[in-house]
Formats: C-alpha cells, sequence, structure tokens
C-alpha cells in the first residue's frame, strides 16, 4: 500500500475529492446510536469510495462499522488489513518502527466488530458474528469492576462473569441477567 500524499502532486490530489482517514465512520461507531443503520450504511458506502486510509488507524474502524452494517466480507479484509499491516509493510515505514495503535485496533476489530460490544446509556452489549473462515473467539474484558469471558461460536454465544457483582446487559437486543460463576449460553 502507497500514501496517495507520497506519490502524487498536490495539484492532482485537489482535483480530486479523497480522505486520508473517514472521522465520519469513526462517528458512526463511536455514536452509533445517534444513526440509524441506513444512515450507517449511506454514509460508510460515500466515504470507502474516497478514503485512502493512508492512516494506520482507518481500516479498524471500517472493519468495526462494516461488522455492524453487514458487510462482513469487507469486515474481514479490513480486519486482515489491519492485523497484517507491520507483518507485510503496507505503508512502507515500518522499519521506522510498529504502529502500535493500529495493533490495538486488531483488537477492536473482533470485540467491536466481529462481537458488536457496545456501551450505550450505560449498557454493555453484545451483537456477535463469527467469520465465515473461523470456528470460535473469545476473549475477556473488564467492565465496572467486572470480569467478563466472552465466547463466539458457529451456532453458540457464551457469557460468563468472572469476577464481580452480578449484571444487567444486552445480547442481540434481549436482556440477559449474568450471575457470579455463571454462564449464559444463546443457541444461535
Amino acid at each position: 500500500m502507497f500514501s496517495l500524499y507520497d506519490q502524487l502532486k498536490w495539484l492532482v490530489i485537489y482535483r480530486h475529492q479523497v480522505c486520508k482517514q473517514a472521522d465520519v465512520v469513526l462517528a458512526l461507531f463511536m455514536l452509533g446510536n445517534k444513526f440509524t443503520k441506513e444512515e450507517k450504511k449511506r454514509n460508510y458506502d460515500y466515504y470507502e469510495k474516497i478514503t485512502t486510509h493512508d492512516s494506520s488507524l482507518s481500516t479498524c474502524i471500517f472493519s468495526i462499522v462494516a461488522s455492524e452494517i453487514g458487510y462482513y466480507k469487507k469486515a474481514y479484509n479490513y480486519f486482515m488489513n489491519t492485523a497484517r499491516m507491520d507483518l507485510d509493510d503496507y505503508h512502507g515505514n515500518t522499519k521506522h518502527g510498529i504502529h502500535a495503535a493500529n495493533m490495538a485496533g486488531t483488537w477492536m476489530c473482533l470485540v467491536h466488530g466481529f462481537a458488536g460490544m457496545r456501551i450505550y446509556d450505560n449498557t454493555l452489549s453484545f451483537n456477535p458474528y463469527l467469520p465465515e473462515s473461523w470456528e470460535e473467539y473469545s476473549f475477556k474484558i473488564t467492565y465496572k469492576g467486572r470480569l467478563i469471558g466472552v465466547t463466539v461460536k458457529r451456532h453458540e454465544t457464551s457469557y460468563e462473569l468472572l469476577e464481580g457483582e452480578a449484571l444487567e446487559m444486552v445480547h442481540c437486543g434481549q436482556k440477559i441477567f449474568l450471575e457470579a460463576r455463571q454462564i449464559f449460553s444463546n443457541v444461535i
């Protein structure tokens, strides 16, 4: 991957509409409860065409929002681009050091993208799916002094409250209640 700004003259670039990273797409993720799914799709489709992803933080956000709006193949491709950025030296600058924030973006693709974790109105929620070529994934998060284990398989998602007080949360729009050392499983 090359940097558009490094390869072309400014006068050429100014004749076209290009975007280094789409802050609007970031807003669709960060303030997702303020937009409809149709608004998210419309803005995503618009900005995807003009975004160059010259920022190492861009592809993870596109992956997360693609997951949310149902563009699963695009989400996975952006995830792989995020995960392999330094390994494949996509920006031609790994010799200067790693992209540590981008590495965190790989985790964000999994947790916020594939698992659909959000916190809106003081409520923890998940809307998970499994990428086509995977058998499962799992992770742990800390939320308000609670340690929660999450495992997503082909036909089942489970949540385990490992530490902390009982918690009400949301799974795919359904309220669930987790108590200490209890596992909630939902067969998809």
